[in-house]
């Protein structure tokens, strides 16, 4: 019967393998249970098999070794040394055995069987990795420069033996197993073949933890990532992670080779050793902390018994910015100068990913602080503009006074029938101040509402054929089969009605202005009529055969663009040049808010006037409020809703007579009444008045072309009737 003798700690032990799986690790569940540290719960187990015992290991952390080699599974023979950390067992079969027959090396070793549940969670199955044989010394057996599939050291030897021992022309599998058998006994458990295989298996293992840790971003989680490959590659007992803060050291990981939380790690360490190395940029390994000369005077080596420590710095560029330090409190010895140059080389790329997710972190961090404070300053700001809003009609007032005071002074012409004193209205006063005395044609463009009829009014009653006839025609508001007679007159006859001759208004217009507004609804047809006439002079009635000389001044208006529709072949560009000698352009209401309280007083003056009645005064709250408004209607709508709420109102016009999107500003702004409603509702609410205001704009701006509307909405037109409906949305006049 085979046995495995056991020396741990000093002591021996003789453990007969009678069961046909004998598991072996620290946790006193296995059949063997050893104490050594380095030892996983479940480290390996030694399986009967048809050829024989069969050693696997169950991917422990520090791995299990069979004659100085590490492997994954081994097929035991008699005398084999299995090592794990410190402990060594000897497994040993009777004399006269069948089972200690040799095996040939090239049969196939048998695969492992299913181990009990327990211990499914530390099976992995063996994989195979591609790895480029070592170069060998001249007195080694040659490679053939390719590549094997490699699960232990044993099978890199025998694959290359192999490969030599067909270069080199040996006949017979007989011969070539001797061969191999030979060289195992003289190399195979040479400590400098199974040092090469642990360095390649490190530095494989950095490969794959460097790309691991260049591609995660939480600092937190590298930070352990980095942490437990430290401990996974020197089999040290702890580990902390420490960066500086500052000029202050925070322990951000601390584990041991469990990777098991250490509590209160500051008091775990040597806190002189690790500030040496982060003050200098040097690493300290010791082999023995208690007999090292170097820190003798350190009370807490002597006071923690501290034995292996290594303590390597992170750094960037020179930039120090923390350490890692490990030790082992029961073994001397643990590090070695490989360990410490395998650790400085992980550490140098491990700093560099520190150092990214740390800059990410704070910029996260700072991004959020930003956001916090725009946020506050927003908050500020509102506070701050209802306080001075509260102010600043009566202060706007005051200067406009004083500006318009000045500016009249310059101004060449009276525009008082014109309401607005802001910055761009006294730039279209001075444009028509230079064009007033003129008799070429105007083109006055600007929104429905805007006022371009009183442009034209101050043109003509400003210039020198103000005592002559002003004639004014909306060109888009007469079918286009009257539009011709109503332009150029008829004569008796010309169609059923006709009983008499008429004149057009350029006849009526002779020597005076001629006022076309929505000049571009006209036809094309209509359009070369009116281009013919320009040129000319002169016109024709419609079913008369004379020509009649006319002498008109023409200003025209529009609230669409004419260039888009010369684009779109809806106008004639000859007619636009004729038409845009001088362009006068009239802002939106939106644009002149300051003008409102101006309007406001104007219109109250006017219906007081027209009514006979006191003057209704506006409460200063319906004032804001109408400041507040966007106005898509412009000039004519905020005249429609003065009348309105003075008829609402009996002596002073208050917030509740205005309309319901007017008064969406009031309490707190655009989301209404908070006081007693749910979140819920508040914020259906608010999306609702949002949704409302910007689907009326949209179709304002595109002149209720419902088809562009819900283009520009990013909706379907179904969706957008619906919502119009619902919102009782309507076209102003």
């Amino acid at each position: 019967m085979p046995r495995l003798t056991i020396h741990e700690n000093g002591e021996t032990h003789l453990h007969p393998v009678t069961h046909d799986l004998t598991s072996i690790g620290r946790a006193p569940t296995n059949v063997i249970q050893i104490l050594d540290i380095k030892s996983s719960r479940e480290h390996c187990y030694v399986e009967r098999t048809d050829k024989g015992y069969l050693l696997v290991d169950l991917q422990s952390q520090n791995g299990t070794l069979v004659n100085g080699v590490r492997v994954n599974h081994h097929l035991l023979k008699s005398g084999d040394k299995i090592e794990i950390g410190t402990t060594q067992i000897i497994f040993e079969r009777e004399e006269g055995d069948p089972a200690e027959e040799p095996v040939d090396a090239a049969a196939d070793v048998p695969r492992p069987r299913p181990l009990p549940r327990r211990h499914l969670r530390r099976v992995v199955p063996l994989r195979r990795r591609t790895l480029p044989l070592v170069t060998p010394a001249p007195t080694d057996v040659p490679t053939r420069g390719e590549e094997v599939v490699e699960e232990s050291l044993e099978d890199v030897l025998r694959s290359t033996l192999q490969s030599y021992v067909e270069a080199a022309g040996v006949q017979g599998l007989e011969e070539a197993g001797t061969l191999i058998d030979e060289f195992f006994q003289r190399h195979a458990g040479t400590s400098r073949l199974a040092s090469v295989v642990k360095t390649r298996d490190d530095l494989l293992k950095l490969q794959e933890v460097g790309k691991a840790i260049n591609s995660e971003h939480n600092l937190k989680k590298l930070l352990e990532m980095i942490m437990d490959t430290v401990i996974q590659l020197t089999t040290a007992e702890r580990g902390f992670m420490i960066l500086l803060e500052g000029e202050a050291m925070n322990f951000r990981v601390a584990r041991n080779f469990d990777r098991e939380p250490i509590k209160n790690p500051e008091f775990k360490i040597s806190h002189s050793l690790a500030e040496g190395v982060v003050k200098t940029g040097k690493a300290i390994l010791t082999a023995d902390a208690q007999s090292d000369d170097r820190f003798e005077a350190f009370v807490s080596v002597s006071g923690l018994k501290l034995r292996s420590v290594l303590c390597i710095p992170f750094k960037v560029k020179q930039q120090v910015l923390g350490c890692v330090y490990i030790d082992n409190r029961f073994e001397g010895g643990v590090f070695t100068e490989e360990t410490l140059h395998l650790l400085e080389a992980f550490a140098d790329q491990a700093a560099i990913a520190i150092e990214n997710a740390r800059l990410l972190e704070e910029n996260i961090k700072k991004q959020e602080e930003l956001r916090r404070s725009k946020e506050q300053v927003e908050k500020l700001n509102r506070l701050l503009e209802e306080k001075v809003e509260q102010q600043s009609v009566e202060l706007k007032e005051v200067k406009e006074d004083l500006k318009r005071e000045r500016s009249e002074l310059a101004l060449k012409y009276d525009y008082t029938n014109i309401v607005g004193r802001c910055a761009k209205m006294r730039d279209v006063f001075a444009v028509l101040d230079r064009v007033t005395d003129t008799d070429v044609p105007v083109l006055v463009e600007g929104e429905s509402g805007t006022g371009k009829e009183l442009v034209a009014r101050a043109i003509h009653f400003n210039g020198p054929r103000k005592n002559f006839r002003f004639v004014s025609e909306n060109c888009a508001a007469i079918p286009e089969t009257l539009l011709e007679s109503e332009l150029f007159g008829y004569m008796r006859g010309a169609f059923t009605g006709a009983n008499q001759d008429k004149k057009g208004l350029f006849e009526l217009a002779h020597q005076g202005t001629l006022f076309l507004d929505e000049i571009g609804d006209t036809s094309l047809e209509m359009q070369k009529k009116l281009l013919r006439a320009l040129q000319e002079g002169e016109i024709r009635r419609v079913g008369g055969k004379d020509v009649v000389k006319v002498d008109v001044r023409i200003v025209s208006a529009s609230n669409k663009d004419l260039k888009e529709l010369i684009k779109q072949a809806k106008f004639r560009e000859d007619l636009f040049y004729r038409l845009n000698v001088i362009k006068v352009k009239l802002p939106p209401l939106r644009e002149r808010k300051e003008d409102i309280p101006l309007l406001v007083d104007h219109f109250g003056d006017s219906i007081a006037r027209e009514s006979g009645q006191p003057k209704r005064n506006m409460d200063r709250e319906a004032l804001r409020l109408l400041m507040a408004y966007d106005w898509p209607g412009n000039v004519r709508e905020l005249e429609n809703e003065v009348r309105r709420a003075v008829a609402l109102s009996d002596q002073k016009i208050l917030p509740e007579v205005l309309k319901e999107e007017i008064r969406q500003k009031e309490g707190t702004g655009a989301l209404g009444n908070v006081s007693g409603k749910p979140l819920k509702d508040v914020v259906r609410e608010a999306v609702e008045r949002l949704e409302k205001e910007v689907i009326l704009r949209v179709l304002t701006d595109v002149k209720w072309v419902k088809t562009e509307a819900a283009r520009v909405l990013g909706i379907s037109r179904p969706t957008l009737d619906a919502k119009i409906e619902a919102y009782q949305l309507e076209r102003q006049a």
